[in-house]
């Protein structure tokens, strides 16, 4: 057959917007001629995938994007609900050994504003009390040199000067005040940080009733008549 459309030899003409699909296994379908909005020639409605090489229309949206963006943010709420809150800083009033979650661990002790707890400001109140009462004694020089006297006398042991027992006295009673000011001032500043200080006030009636005691053994062994009496009841 002769014509273009008689010779069969040769390709057959196509209608424009004509897709073949049989060669691909799919069905036939005849799209207008017409181009869709937001699409190419020969595109079904709506606003399908780019295709290799080609820009991506306007309103579409990437689904693997979409879902990857789902994922995440299920993931940052899944961690907020599973991350702890932090609990607040120790206030005066909690009890002891409460976790940051706000369960015990140990054994509770009511704290105090002052002092590691309560035990430790009453105990170090108590004893300043205390010290502050043997500070005012240690004041009564004349009455403090008496009652050594007499108890020296009591054993048999006699000064040959027993007036010295005054000086004794009076750098015991020195002592004394000195050492308990100290002792306030250091009890005050570890009560005001809340650490323990019950300890404080022992350790300065120790060191105040150690220099009292050695100031009257160094006056003692420097009396004639106390280390001939004490050499006698020795037997020497």
């Amino acid at each position: 057959m002769s014509g273009p459309r008689g010779d069969w030899s040769s390709a057959p003409v196509r209608e424009p917007g004509h897709v073949d699909d049989t060669a691909l296994g799919r069905e036939v379908r005849h799209t207008s001629g017409t181009p869709a909005a937001g699409g190419a020639v020969g595109r079904v409605h709506g606003t399908p995938a780019p295709e290799y090489g080609e820009y991506a229309p306007d309103g579409w949206v990437n689904p693997v994007l979409v879902e990857q963006e789902r994922r995440e943010a299920e993931e940052r709420e899944r961690a907020a609900r599973a991350e702890p809150t932090p609990s607040p800083r120790a206030t005066p009033g909690r009890v002891h050994g409460q976790r940051q979650d706000g369960r015990t661990t140990g054994t509770a002790l009511p704290t105090s504003r002052y002092g590691a707890s309560q035990f430790d400001f009453v105990m170090t109140v108590g004893l300043l009390a205390f010290g502050l009462f043997s500070v005012v004694q240690a004041l009564a020089v004349t009455e403090v040199a008496s009652a050594v006297r007499q108890a020296f006398e009591q054993q048999g042991l006699q000064l040959s000067d027993p007036g010295a027992l005054s000086t004794a006295a009076v750098v015991g009673a020195i002592s004394s005040v000195v050492v308990f000011a100290l002792v306030a001032w250091w009890s005050l500043r570890r009560l005001r940080a809340r650490r323990w200080t019950f300890w404080v006030p022992l350790l300065g009636g120790a060191v105040a009733s150690l220099i009292s005691l050695v100031a009257f053994v160094v006056v003692m062994f420097q009396d004639p008549g106390f280390m001939q009496a004490l050499l006698q009841q020795s037997g020497a």
